[in-house]
């Protein structure tokens, strides 16, 4: 069994977990309200600017030249296509600055890259892109009624988005060792369970404390 799959196979419990959220229940559902995906996208929006950061640490610790273009690819999207569909959807449907997510997915995510190795950083964000390319598949499938959630739906469920969730598999297995396995599912595990919090949280709404306090 590639180490991938042993990783996968040790986490199927947590990751069905988050694969049945409730964020993604409802929106399988067509029922997630506007006001939670608004929040929602409020707090993906800040982690786009930390997703840049994490796979910068991963260009620093990537061993080979290949791995490095594939990752600075990456980068090139983040800064150049996704922080300009987050400002734009953000002017559009005229969300405000949201409160700091409480979470901590962000922080998790950012300490897991700075540690290294190359091998960590790349099963973090393995376990956020899997997660996202299994359920938004099948979302994509069923009925959405807010084109806006539509949009972002199909985004993650697109042949290019699949590509790179795979490529993260294949680096785990070309980078990785056996004896990186308890590790690595523990890093599964953790990010999972960030996940899981970072879905609830747009559930909850901040309250005015929370704003004028950062």
């Amino acid at each position: 069994m590639l180490l991938s799959d042993k990783i996968l196979a040790a986490n199927e419990t947590v990751l069905n977990e988050m694969l049945t959220h409730r964020f993604v229940a409802d929106i399988c559902a067509d029922r997630l309200e506007q006001s939670v995906f608004h929040r929602y996208l409020a707090y993906e929006g800040q982690f786009v600017e930390t997703a840049i950061s994490i796979f910068a640490y991963a260009v620093a610790y990537a061993p080979d030249i290949t791995a490095q273009r594939w990752l600075i690819g990456v980068l090139d999207a983040l800064a150049n296509t996704q922080v300009t569909y987050f400002e734009e959807v953000f002017a559009r449907l005229d969300i405000p600055p949201m409160p700091q997510d409480q979470s901590g997915f962000g922080k998790g995510m950012l300490d897991i890259a700075r540690r290294g190795p190359i091998v960590d950083i790349l099963t973090a964000m393995f376990a956020a892109e899997w997660m996202y390319w299994t359920w938004c598949s099948t979302a994509a499938a069923g009925k959405i009624s807010d084109p806006d959630l539509r949009a972002w739906v199909d985004l993650h469920a697109e042949p290019e988005f699949a590509a790179q969730a795979l490529w993260l598999k294949q680096a785990i297995d070309t980078y990785g060792d056996e004896c990186d396995v308890d590790r690595l599912c523990a890093i599964f595990d953790r990010v999972t369970r960030l996940e899981i919090a970072f879905h609830s949280a747009a559930y909850d709404v901040p309250s005015l404390d929370q704003g004028s306090s950062q």
